[in-house]
């Protein structure tokens, strides 16, 4: 079946998120899912990247810096190591991302920033990046 010009938009957009030795970034989100409903991935790819990620006026770097403050304040932390995973594959520093989770102290509190900043150190092993000073 011929996917729409929305997933296919989206689809482009996954492909400069994506590490190119992994597999796609958003199928970490819901592969497993997919047998509760096919089109779930349809849902995601043509609104989340297809509609939404696609927009101009945001850099990927500052979409991407956005998704993982959502995804902080929620305590959503499956998500967050894809979106932190994502933001290094584009060119965010491992120190821009601690920064932008600690500046969330005020507005998310103690846990969840402390749980976010574990989940990044946890990425950043993974990846083998260090947080410096620039």
């Amino acid at each position: 079946m011929e996917k729409s010009k929305r997933f296919q938009k989206g689809m482009e957009v996954i492909r400069k998120y994506e590490d190119k030795s992994e597999n796609p970034a958003y199928s970490i989100t819901f592969e497993s899912l997919m047998d509760l409903d096919p089109e779930l991935e349809n849902y995601i790819v043509e609104f989340a990247f297809g509609d939404i990620y696609s927009r101009e006026g945001l850099s990927h770097e500052k979409k991407t810096l956005i998704t993982i403050s959502s995804l902080v304040t929620q305590g959503l932390e499956p998500q967050l190591r894809l979106h932190i995973n994502t933001g290094l594959t584009i060119g965010i520093t491992p120190k821009e991302i601690v920064d932008a989770i600690i500046h969330l102290l005020p507005y998310a509190g103690f846990p969840r920033v402390l749980n976010a900043l574990n989940v990044a150190k946890a990425v950043f092993v993974e990846r083998e990046v260090n947080v410096k000073e620039e």
